[in-house]
């Protein structure tokens, strides 16, 4: 029975060494995944600034839900008037488009999301054999932007790519913001509505891209 007893005593220390060594296994494998995801932000960051440096301005995301502190509509980022940032700029990552830049303080700059109505932009869906459809996008809820003012086809199949249409100035032409999800009546059934899903999830963004001015 001693025996037996010191037996157990060892097979249940070793079972407790065979846990800790699966728990620092696991802790080590999901370390490497993140690595791996970080990786993959940097260099999509890296190849998005590389195409054009003279027009992107590289940000580093400080915090969400900047001064206006509207919940997940602003971004708050570390470039400064003295780094040529202006109000009203275009903001990009290299998912899709992201806001325009509504604030810039000596140290900081304030960006507010595509999912604010006070943001709008002009779109079009991606050419699919003169299917095309256009609209204003104007913020939105739920996880879902709105496509309003439309124009053209309406009967543009669903999970089509939007695309920013470079009308207004602002937001240059052919930039990804999201997949038309399909388009509905509105509250008083005349007027066609288009909803889409954005590309980006907005409160996982480390770096943005702030437009340079010319």
């Amino acid at each position: 029975r001693v025996v037996g007893m010191f037996k157990a005593v060892e097979a249940n220390a070793e079972n407790v060494k065979l846990r800790r060594e699966v728990a620092s296994l696991a802790m080590l494998r999901g370390d490497i995944e993140r690595l791996e995801v970080e990786n993959a932000k940097l260099r999509g960051a890296l190849e998005f600034a590389a195409k054009r440096p003279e027009m992107w301005m590289a940000a580093e995301v400080l915090s969400v839900d900047g001064a206006a502190a509207r919940t997940d509509r602003s971004l708050r980022v570390d470039k400064r008037a003295l780094d040529g940032v202006r109000e009203g700029a275009a903001v990009m990552a290299p998912e899709g488009l992201v806001g325009r830049v509504t604030s810039v303080t000596p140290h900081t700059s304030e960006i507010t999301l595509v999912v604010d109505a006070s943001v709008k932009v002009a779109c079009e869906t991606d050419d699919t054999g003169g299917n095309r459809l256009s609209g204003i996008l104007c913020g939105g809820e739920g996880g879902l932007l709105k496509l309003r003012y439309l124009s053209g086809n309406l009967s543009v199949p669903p999970r089509t790519r939007l695309l920013t249409s470079g009308l207004g100035g602002v937001f240059p032409r052919g930039y990804e913001v999201g997949t038309l999800v399909g388009v509905k009546k509105t509250g008083d059934d005349t007027t066609p509505e288009g909803e889409v899903l954005p590309l980006v999830e907005f409160r996982e963004l480390e770096y943005v891209f702030i437009r340079r001015e010319k």
